[in-house]
């Protein structure tokens, strides 16, 4: 039986851990409310404006094949094939600079803002470098990796601050955003092609500057944080535990070959509008189509993927965006010659690969096994964004070698000088689609020892 003063002391740690329960519970009733509220829902309209400047209504990952098409048939830069090369560079560094940004922000809260704003004026002095660029190499530089360093301060950020403000409702908030960055990028490109043709690219990228800065300065107004910066986590060599798991190796070859083709329909479509005797104006809309279509299938898939909370809820929109986008590729680009099939294909593939990149939140909270680790959940998805932007990157130098701008425009399947470009757009779809056997993986399986359980942190493990 338990002596007096050992009673005394139980209760005493029974009104001590009681009351440290309640200041938990208080303090989480003095936060705001997460995955809904006046507050959450200002945020997500502040991060959609930054996706806007980061993604969307950019030039260059969205609407580049505009831009690609006025510099080849216009100088100072005609005829220059490589120019095409600034626009997946831009999106390329963007993502590959992004596990970086996340990984000092996860242990720098305070920082968030300061980073954010740093990458805005980057993304100011970038387009205005490209509207002073004298040589091709200038352009690219300018309005490739400059923006793309920029962009990824914007963006990584951003990402930290969902994680405070949704969790059950998290991809459904990031396809929102990203759908906005597709909505915008939908109705930019036919005001580019005006820009462009009424003022020249100089004018057109000293404007956007202007508009960047503008928009910028707005969104980070309503980007604030859930919780206090108070007491951030320190790095722990557990945090890469995940390195030992087949899951996430799976998801992660799925992730760069599905980006070494994502961009070539958005990139190539203008100039093969163009071959089929359509107008440049045409050639525009078709890229209109793609973001349309994504702003509208990001946000259902990312739906889709949280539809229900169980852990292969992401592998219906997987296969959706990587062997549906295929399939249309080898059906439809391949044997279009008028404006409506064009459209067609446009919109299909746009609302079904523009969704994979949302599904990547969800690939990190399934390769962690739950959503308790967060700083290690946003450090996969950068990872997973750094090599899907290396693949976008690298996509831009295949793209030039599977390209022959003299070529023959025949009748036949492809119009001949495109056929390559539509085949390795297909095949690359497809065989992304295989990821989807991550399912039959599970994410406690690991090659080696067993990792610690996120919190049980050994002496001297601390990086």
């Amino acid at each position: 039986m338990a002596t007096d003063e050992e009673k005394h002391v139980d209760s005493k740690t029974s009104v001590a851990e009681g009351d440290a329960t309640a200041g938990n519970l208080s303090n989480e009733q003095k936060l705001p409310a997460q995955d809904g509220g006046k507050q959450a829902w200002l945020f997500l309209a502040g991060a959609a404006v930054i996706e806007i400047v980061a993604w969307g209504k950019q030039c260059f990952p969205y609407c580049y094949g505009v831009f690609r098409e006025y510099f080849f048939n216009h100088g100072p830069f005609r005829g220059i094939e490589y120019v095409s090369v600034a626009g997946v560079a831009a999106n390329g560094v963007l993502q590959v600079s992004v596990p970086f940004v996340i990984y000092f922000n996860n242990y720098n809260p305070k920082q968030r803002k300061n980073t954010m704003w740093l990458g805005c004026l980057l993304c100011v002095a970038s387009p205005i470098g490209g509207a002073y660029a004298r040589t091709p190499y200038q352009l690219v530089i300018c309005l490739g990796p400059l923006y793309g360093v920029g962009a990824g301060m914007l963006f990584a950020p951003t990402m930290s601050f969902i994680a405070e403000w949704f969790d059950k409702r998290k991809s459904l908030a990031y396809g929102f955003i990203c759908g906005m960055g597709g909505l915008s990028g939908a109705v930019l490109p036919p005001i580019y092609e005006t820009c462009l043709n009424n003022y020249g690219h100089k004018a057109t990228l000293i404007g956007w500057a202007i508009a960047v800065f503008i928009l910028t300065a707005s969104g980070l107004f309503f980007v604030t944080s859930r919780v206090p910066d108070d007491n951030p986590p320190k790095p722990k060599w557990s945090d890469f535990d995940f390195l030992r798991k087949p899951l996430f190796w799976v998801l992660l070859t799925a992730t760069i070959i599905q980006g070494l083709a994502h961009y070539m329909p958005s990139l190539y479509l203008p100039s093969y509008a163009i071959d089929m005797g359509l107008s440049s104006a045409k050639g525009s809309l078709l890229v209109s189509l793609i973001n349309l279509a994504q702003a509208i299938g990001q946000p259902l898939q990312g739906l889709l993927a949280t539809f229900r909370d169980y852990r292969g809820s992401f592998y219906p929109p997987m296969i959706l965006s990587t062997f549906g986008s295929g399939l249309e590729t080898f059906l439809i680009w391949g044997f279009s010659r008028n404006l409506w099939s064009l459209a067609i294909y446009s919109f299909l593939y746009g609302g079904t690969a523009g969704g994979y990149a949302v599904l990547r939140p969800r690939f990190a909270t399934g390769i962690v096994g739950h959503d308790k680790n967060k700083e290690q959940s946003l450090l996969i998805f950068g990872i997973l964004t750094a090599m899907r932007g290396s693949a976008i990157v690298a996509s831009g130098f295949i793209s030039t070698t599977q390209l022959d701008e003299g070529a023959r425009v025949t009748s036949g399947y492809g119009a001949h000088k495109w056929l390559r470009i539509i085949v390795y757009t297909g095949i690359m779809m497809v065989v992304a689609s295989f990821g989807a056997l991550g399912f039959f993986i599970k994410p406690t399986l690991t090659f080696g020892r067993k990792p610690k359980e996120s919190g049980q942190v050994q002496e001297g493990s601390e990086l």
